[in-house]
């Protein structure tokens, strides 16, 4: 294995006994919660049958979870460079006992073998595993290889343009500069870089490996996140302050469930989501 996927092993591992702690910061409770919309919404409720789904880099099973408990009769496949990661998942599975409708796979996302083809009718991966992975295209295409002719293929990925305004805004000009150059960032000095896309960059891909564009989105497009979101404990004031009233909260949830589906403004999304189908 590469130093920098030791790297990046090491980073998740100090990190999972805790990482759920992400679902008590009010920012990214606004922003999973749009994001679970923008997947239901568009992609879940629309396929007919039993759903089977990859979570490609599934972490602690944050959304395989969501998509099993909300279908009832979904099952799927987790795949996960970091044992200790998995290990958070399988606990939390079987908790709800729905450990029997996975499989859980300790792999790594650049050199996992499909091996079985055509399996799913729904692939994704969220937030920053495509940033962590060799050849995010090569992954691309192996997801979309487990997917049904004319199922999803989901990807959410760190936003390029919002690295840059957010490193400049915490007054860190050294990061902002290497990414605006080299398209690779990081939101922290201790953190491993990661690959930057843009909305352009990631049309090219899926039509490149096969995969029809239905949109590519931002999201949250009008509220970002402050320095101590990139931890996993506290959170800025400035932001809770505006988000602990419930009204407020709701009301810009509600904004953001209109605003994501402008695709001109995708760009200004702190994270980027492309949704698309896998060739007839």
């Amino acid at each position: 294995m590469s130093e920098y996927k030791n790297e990046v092993k090491q980073y998740f591992k100090e990190k999972a006994d805790e990482y759920d702690l992400v679902d008590e910061q009010l920012y990214w409770v606004l922003s999973d919660n749009l994001l679970w919309e923008i997947l239901d919404e568009n992609v879940l409720s629309k396929i007919d049958g039993d759903i089977k789904f990859l979570d490609a880099g599934a972490g602690t099973g944050r959304w395989s979870i969501r998509t099993l408990n909300k279908y009832s009769t979904s099952s799927g496949i987790l795949v996960d460079l970091s044992e200790d990661m998995l290990n958070q998942a399988r606990m939390k599975l079987k908790k709800m006992n729905a450990i029997d409708r996975v499989k859980i796979i300790c792999d790594d996302l650049d050199n996992f073998d499909t091996k079985s083809k055509r399996e799913c009718n729904v692939a994704f991966t969220f937030h920053n595993v495509l940033g962590f992975v060799k050849n995010p295209e090569k992954v691309i295409e192996k997801m979309a290889s487990m997917v049904v002719k004319g199922g999803y293929v989901v990807c959410g990925v760190p936003n390029y343009y919002h690295n840059i305004f957010f490193n400049i805004f915490v007054n860190n000009l050294k990061l902002a500069k290497e990414c605006y150059t080299t398209h690779k960032g990081r939101f922290t000095e201790n953190m491993p870089e990661m690959n930057m896309f843009t909305p352009e960059s990631l049309r090219k891909i899926y039509d490149k490996v096969g995969i029809d564009v239905i949109g590519v989105y931002g999201f949250p497009i009008s509220i970002y996140p402050g320095m101590q979101e990139t931890q996993l404990r506290g959170q800025s004031d400035s932001l809770s302050d505006i988000l602990a009233d419930k009204n407020t909260f709701d009301e810009i949830f509600n904004m953001e469930k209109n605003l994501y589906k402008n695709q001109e403004a995708a760009a200004r999304g702190n994270q980027l989501i492309i949704i698309g189908r896998v060739k007839e």
